[in-house]
C-alpha cells in the first residue's frame, strides 16, 4: 500500500473558493445538486460516496483516516437502505417494530444522511489533497469553512509534517466528532428521536468484526442522541477502526478494493442471514433467482 500526497500549486478559482471544489466532488458521484434522483439513482449515488471515501483512504491510510472509517459507513448505510426497502415492498416492517411510513422515513433519512456528509467535507479532502493546507486556510478565511474543521485539517497537516500518527488520529477525530455533531444530528437525527431509539438495538457498528449495538454497548442508550452516539463512537468504534487499521492493513486494503469495484453494499454472509436474510436477497435480486449467492437458513427458522 502506497503512501502518498499531492503538492501541486495552489488552486485558485474565481469567486467562491469553496465552490469549484464542491463542483468536483458532485462530479466524482454524478450528482447535480437539487436533482435528488429516484430510489435506484439513491442506491447508485452511495455505490460512488463509498468507492470515492474508500479511494481516497487507499491513496493515503497515512492521513485520511476519517475516509476510511467513512467508506465502511457508507456501505453499512447502502445496506441499511436496501433493508428498508425488502421491509417496505414485503410489509414487514412489524418485525423490527416499524410503522411503514416509519420504514420509509428512515430509508430515506440514510439517503439525506450519507448525501449531506459527502458534500459537506468530500470537497475538503479534494482541496488538501490537491492543493495543501493552504488551500483550505484561504477558503477558511473567506468565511467558507468552519473554524473547528480547519483546526481538525491544521493537525493533520502539522502530524503530517512531524510524521506524528498520534496528532494526525487526532484531527481526523475533529473531522468525525464535527460530522456527526453538525451534519448528522441536526439533518437526520433530531426529527425523530423515538424512532431511532426503536432501531439502536438493531444497528451494528461498522466496523469489521465489531458486530455490536448502541445497545449492547449501553442498553439505555439512543443511537438518535448525540451524546450516547459520540460515546459509543469514541469508546468503541473509533479504537476498534485505529487497532484495524494498524494491525491489518491488507484487510481493509482488501475490504475497500472491493467497495471501490461498486454494487450492492453486501460483502459477507454473516451481514445477511437467517430467514429474513434470504428474504432480502431475493427482493434485491442478489439470491438464487439472479443466480448469485443465497445465505443459508438459520436451523431456527
Amino acid at each position: 500500500m502506497r503512501d502518498t500526497f499531492h503538492t501541486s500549486r495552489p488552486v485558485h478559482t474565481e469567486g467562491d473558493p469553496r465552490t469549484e471544489w464542491q463542483a468536483r466532488a458532485n462530479r466524482r458521484i454524478e450528482f447535480v445538486p437539487g436533482n435528488p434522483g429516484n430510489r435506484a439513482a439513491v442506491f447508485k449515488r452511495n455505490e460512488y460516496v463509498t468507492a470515492a471515501y474508500a479511494e481516497m483512504y487507499l491513496r493515503n491510510p497515512a492521513l485520511y483516516k476519517w475516509a476510511g472509517m467513512a467508506a465502511l459507513t457508507s456501505a453499512a448505510v447502502g445496506r441499511g437502505m436496501y433493508m428498508m426497502h425488502y421491509l417496505k415492498r414485503s410489509r414487514m416492517g412489524s418485525m423490527i417494530g416499524l410503522f411503514s411510513r416509519e420504514v420509509r422515513d428512515v430509508s430515506y433519512m440514510l439517503g439525506i444522511g450519507n448525501l449531506a456528509v459527502f458534500e459537506d467535507i468530500y470537497w475538503q479532502h479534494l482541496a488538501y489533497e490537491r492543493a495543501g493546507i493552504g488551500e483550505l486556510e484561504r477558503i477558511g478565511r473567506a468565511g467558507k469553512l468552519d473554524q473547528q474543521v480547519l483546526r481538525a485539517w491544521r493537525q493533520i497537516e502539522a502530524g503530517r509534517r512531524a510524521n506524528d500518527q498520534e496528532l494526525i488520529w487526532e484531527g481526523n477525530r475533529g473531522l468525525l466528532y464535527y460530522e456527526q455533531k453538525e451534519v448528522l444530528q441536526p439533518k437526520v437525527y433530531d426529527g425523530d428521536a423515538a424512532l431511532w431509539k426503536a432501531l439502536s438495538g438493531w444497528i451494528r457498528s461498522p466496523i469489521p468484526g465489531h458486530a455490536e449495538t448502541i445497545e449492547v454497548f449501553a442498553p439505555r442508550a439512543n443511537i438518535g442522541l448525540f451524546e450516547d452516539r459520540w460515546q459509543w463512537i469514541e469508546q468503541r468504534m473509533l479504537p476498534r477502526w485505529k487497532q484495524l487499521s494498524a494491525r491489518h492493513p491488507e484487510r481493509v486494503e482488501r475490504r475497500l478494493q472491493v467497495r471501490m469495484i461498486g454494487g450492492p453494499p453486501f460483502l459477507l454472509p454473516s451481514m445477511l442471514t437467517g430467514k429474513l436474510g434470504q428474504e432480502i436477497y431475493l427482493a434485491i435480486g442478489l439470491g438464487s433467482r439472479s443466480g448469485g449467492w443465497l445465505p443459508t437458513l438459520a436451523r431456527s427458522s
